[in-house]
């Protein structure tokens, strides 16, 4: 049977370190190192490990030898650096580093089998160009940050369905997200001026939420509107750019694959909630 790591204890008072079967609930302790009561015990088949909640100021190098491990949760830590050793994490396809001190995100991440990565509520000012090799991610948070610019290489993420990028320093944002398979796209609180006439292609688009940036193109009057209306817009001025655009891609979109029933968030002037 699978096992499960839980450092924490509910009520505080120190170190509950479990082993047992199922899914681990939440760690809300004070760690701040990996128990050596954990010598005592085969982890090699763990595949869920929650050491969220604590004050780990490094990742334990024991927690790399879990070959096994599939979800890693180090929510609301100390750490201001990764371990390389973290390579070793083969089967691990769900990684939150959420609230924690990291300036820089490890390329050593982007050789995982991610499906799921959050970083959200760092300090990151960048993501690394290698970000691009984690062809199976379908979810990115790298919201709350101090990113400066998107790479490019974030067009090669070919499974990435939801994209949160919200409240960070972006200025502008990458035509290589057009590539993409987004379902989810989020970049409010940011200095965005203009969405890239290539977006129209994001045909499986559900949820576009961009209020609060200084949007000029579109203008606002068009993103109070909606996701339909923008859409309409993006495709218009493309049919103005670039003439030899085929017919099919010049008439107005109908969206018939789009629900009107959607959930949309555009409104330009609402708050950014924390």
């Amino acid at each position: 049977m699978a096992a499960s790591v839980l450092l924490g204890s509910a009520d505080n008072t120190g170190l509950n370190f479990t082993v047992g079967g199922g899914s681990s609930g939440g760690g809300t302790g004070n760690v701040l190192e990996f128990p050596r009561s954990a010598a005592n015990h085969d982890l090699t088949d763990t595949t869920r490990a929650d050491l969220s909640r604590n004050r780990l100021s490094e990742l334990p190098l024991e927690v790399c030898l879990f070959v096994s491990l599939e979800s890693l949760n180090l929510y609301q830590n100390c750490l201001r650096s990764l371990p390389d050793s973290l390579l070793n994490l083969q089967a691990l396809t769900y990684l939150n580093l959420s609230r924690n001190q990291l300036s820089v995100l490890p390329a050593v991440i982007c050789s995982l089998p991610l499906k799921v990565l959050i970083t959200c509520n760092n300090k990151l000012v960048s993501l690394p160009e290698e970000l691009g090799q984690l062809r199976q991610l379908t979810e990115l948070d790298v919201s709350c940050n101090e990113i400066q610019t998107l790479p490019s290489q974030v067009g090669q993420l070919e499974a990435l369905r939801d994209l949160n990028v919200r409240r960070n320093n972006l200025v502008r944002l990458p035509a290589e997200l057009a590539e993409l398979p987004l379902v989810r796209l989020d970049f409010s609180c940011n200095k965005v001026t203009s969405i890239p006439v290539c977006y129209r292609q994001l045909r499986q688009l559900q949820s576009i939420v961009l209020d609060n940036n200084p949007l000029q193109t579109p203008p606002a009057q068009i993103c109070i509107k909606g996701k339909i209306h923008i859409f309409k817009y993006l495709n218009l001025e493309a049919s103005k750019t670039t003439p030899e655009l085929a017919d099919y891609d010049r008439r107005p979109l109908t969206f018939s694959s789009w629900s009107e029933q959607t959930r949309v968030i555009s409104i330009i002037r609402q708050k950014c909630m924390h």
